[in-house]
């Protein structure tokens, strides 16, 4: 019987890369349970402690006994990753050699790494996504929507925060949302955005947006968008109360691209957005 477009009888075979990080263990967790989801690798980076420990040691919810290896090996439909930018690189070609569909949740602030990656895109189906939520993706289209509609009157401003483990910053969340600004008012991603402002700055440019990051204790994911004029401001905000809405979001969009054509795809695609 068909499902929501996916043939239930012939569920959806994942690798998960990264699987002992914090994403990827909700995403083995969530794998596991998923009926039209089978598990069928989870890879960690070589010197990674947890090799060779099974599925169900590294994350107890998942009941799984498949064990962590090191590389991306034939079988898989689609790989999901969240590892480290080098660690999404080396994974990419793996993917691209054996044909096997490429998620991607992992971020850096680094223009032509992404464009690297996004060359398997030629080979395999692919979605680099600054996040895989609803609201996100949603706030993506409706702050740059909000930009063009109140013009170079109102300055900008964007404030994301994280826990204090998160290695990169501003958050490819963060990064996303101004990406998503500069394309609807014409500017330049690589040349607007300010990082923070420390010292003899001088005044604020009608065309900067300011990016800020806050690293603090356990949060998720909290993002926000300023726009202010003299007379008035608006506040777009979004918060995330599990990373478990990340997670399905991955596997969802897993589960949409196997057997897709080669190509570079986005999470709006996904969503119907």
């Amino acid at each position: 019987s068909m499902l929501g477009g996916q043939n239930t009888s012939m569920p959806v075979k994942v690798a998960i890369n990264g699987a002992g990080g914090r994403m990827g263990r909700r995403l083995l967790s969530i794998a596991c349970a998923d009926p039209n989801i089978e598990l069928v690798q989870a890879i960690e980076y070589a010197a990674s402690p947890l090799q060779g420990k099974k599925v169900r040691e590294v994350e107890p919810e998942a009941d799984s006994d498949i064990v962590i290896t090191s590389e991306l090996a034939a079988g898989a439909d689609a790989v999901i990753d969240f590892s480290s930018p080098q660690g999404t690189s080396a994974l990419a070609k793996q993917a691209e050699g054996l044909g096997i569909a490429l998620v991607i949740g992992t971020t850096a602030k680094d223009f032509e790494w992404r464009q690297a990656v996004k060359k398997s895109s030629a080979k395999v189906p692919m979605i680099h996504a600054q996040n895989f939520s609803l609201g996100v993706n949603l706030m993506f289209k409706v702050a740059a929507q909000m930009a063009k509609a109140l013009g170079e009157d109102f300055d900008i401003e964007i404030v994301e925060g994280h826990h204090h483990h998160k290695v990169d910053a501003p958050s490819g969340t963060g990064m996303g949302i101004a990406g998503a600004i500069c394309d609807s008012i014409g500017r330049d991603v690589e040349k607007d955005l300010v990082y923070g402002r420390e010292g003899q700055v001088g005044k604020r440019t009608k065309t900067e947006i300011g990016v800020h990051a806050l690293r603090m204790g356990s949060e998720i994911g909290l993002h926000t968008a300023y726009y202010a004029s003299e007379f008035e401001r608006l506040e777009l905000t979004h918060r995330a109360s599990s990373r478990d809405v990340f997670a399905a979001g991955a596997m969802r969009a897993a589960k949409w691209i196997a057997g897709k054509p080669a190509g570079y795809y986005e999470m709006s695609d996904v969503l119907g957005l």
